[in-house]
């Protein structure tokens, strides 16, 4: 197929985030029949053919058992201490404290690499925006390191649309060789603001000396909040947040979970908020670099606070910004209100956040989804992704992952790797038992929509995000592989 070919293709079926839902309750036939299968080994992942089943940078200071975890669980504040499980049975003698950590770091591209053509993603078909001409507000990779008894992670949030895993496996090689944790305690999410650059390769890319230079900013930033933790105690508070839903629900995961990182001396280290919301307040037309809504966000929070913000996308899949009504200059000026407005409700969280057990325990499962999509199927062959893809015969596969955690008895969560549409992400924190529930959405991969099989092509927002899911399977598979973790980790509820 031409590249001219694969142009026209993509552009019917053009990044829709903006547009409204379409309405109508109608899921259509349920089909809970998938193509993949997986276990719980992170060094061992089956492709079967049914489901499972199974219900400038700063520095501030399934079966659960067979799981490939491990992290420190000493006082030892730099890098390099590992254990061999992450389920709370290192056999050391629990800590008093967690061991909390935080790192702020800028990615914004110089004017030597926009010179070379940044493209941004994501609206419209590949080149058709053109590149990004100049930097609206600098973009960031805002890392969090936390260890309790059990084990460790540490995790990024970075803002771009995504990341093909040919950059998040490299991320996490490096931080592992830099911190002498395991690839698996390495969480890498992004924000998902459609004015920052295309780092999965669909829009037009960026070049390859930029992607390089990320990279190493990233691993460097997560490397350094891993050496920064320090003992200290993390607090966590949910409520309700406003969002709507473009694919006609009448309603979406609106809870805002906040984590809030402190010291010995009750000094706030950082603080980690997760809700979900598409970032495409900015439109199309936007051509400068810039985070949406969440920079606007992060930057009144941390003014707030006194204390560095970081701010991981949910549920986001069919979720939308809901703008406070307002006669507004422009696009920026009206995602700096709903930033505002989001960041106002965090503070109010933060003041009421309860004390967190310092226990972490973490699991994680490996499966191989079947690529379906013919759009990302065609550019995976032109070489123009940054995904790799594993061919079998004319199929193409791709190998996913995602991490069950639980912090103390209050909260559970899920790094997720992509844009989990409401129903799919709510199936997936229902199984949860803690007060407290979180997906990190776009986290340790970006592979598009994961649409419930029951909803799938049933006219909803004009099946838009059917055009950028890997296939009618992918939403019951990670629904099916992440359950079982969850279910045998509220048993230490």
């Amino acid at each position: 197929m031409s590249r001219s070919s694969i142009l026209l293709l993509f552009a019917l079926a053009a990044c829709g985030d903006a547009a409204s839902a379409a309405d109508g309750a109608s899921s259509g036939p349920s089909d809970s029949t998938t193509g993949n299968t997986g276990n719980v080994m992170t060094t061992h992942h089956e492709d079967d053919t049914t489901a499972s089943g199974a219900e400038g940078g700063q520095s501030t200071g399934g079966d659960a058992t067979t799981a490939d975890t491990g992290a420190g669980t000493g006082a030892d504040t730099g890098a390099g201490s590992t254990g061999e499980s992450g389920d709370g049975t290192t056999g050391e003698p629990p800590l008093d404290h967690f061991l909390l950590g935080m790192h702020v770091q800028d990615v914004s591209p110089s004017q030597a690499f926009l010179a070379e053509n940044v493209y941004m993603g994501a609206y419209g078909a590949p080149y058709t925006r053109g590149p990004a001409q100049g930097v609206h507000d600098p973009i960031f990779a805002r890392s969090f390191a936390i260890e309790g008894h059990g084990g460790g992670l540490v995790m990024s949030i970075v803002d771009l649309p995504g990341m093909g895993n040919e950059v998040t496996r490299e991320v996490r090689k490096q931080v592992a060789s830099m911190t002498g944790l395991s690839e698996v305690q390495i969480l890498v999410g992004t924000t998902h603001s459609h004015s920052t650059p295309d780092f999965m390769g669909l829009w037009g890319g960026v070049p390859g000396d930029y992607r390089t230079w990320l990279i190493g900013q990233v691993s460097a930033s997560m490397s350094a909040a891993w050496a920064a933790r320090e003992p200290g105690t993390l607090k966590v508070g949910t409520a309700k947040a406003p969002a709507g839903n473009r694919r006609g629900w009448d309603f979406t995961d609106d809870d805002m979970t906040v984590l809030d990182a402190f010291d010995l001396e009750d000094q706030r280290i950082g603080t980690v908020v997760v809700f979900a919301a598409h970032p495409v307040v900015l439109g199309e037309d936007n051509k400068l670099i810039s985070c949406d809504y969440t920079g606007y966000f992060v930057k009144d929070l941390e003014a707030t606070l006194g204390a560095p913000v970081a701010l991981f996308n949910g549920v986001l899949g069919d979720a939308s910004p809901k703008v406070p009504d307002g006669d507004y200059a422009d696009d920026f000026a009206r995602a700096e209100a709903y930033g505002g407005l989001l960041a106002g409700i965090a503070a109010d969280i933060s003041a009421g956040a309860v004390l967190v057990e310092p226990e972490l325990e973490f699991t994680h499962v490996e499966w191989v989804q079947v690529v379906d999509n013919l759009l990302f199927k065609a550019a995976a062959l032109l070489g123009i992704l940054l995904f790799e893809f594993e061919m079998d015969g004319l199929d193409q596969k791709i190998t996913t992952q995602a991490t069950y955690f639980r912090l103390g008895r209050q909260l559970q969560g899920v790094a997720f790797p992509g844009e989990s549409l409401t129903r799919n992400g709510l199936a997936i924190k229902e199984a949860m038992h803690a007060p407290h529930k979180i997906i990190l959405g776009n986290t340790g991969d970006a592979l598009g929509y994961f649409v419930p099989s029951d909803e799938w092509q049933t006219g909803k927002n004009n099946n838009y995000e059917e055009s950028v899911s890997m296939g009618k399977t992918a939403g019951d598979t990670a629904r099916d592989k992440i359950r079982p973790l969850i279910l045998a980790g509220n048993a230490k509820l």
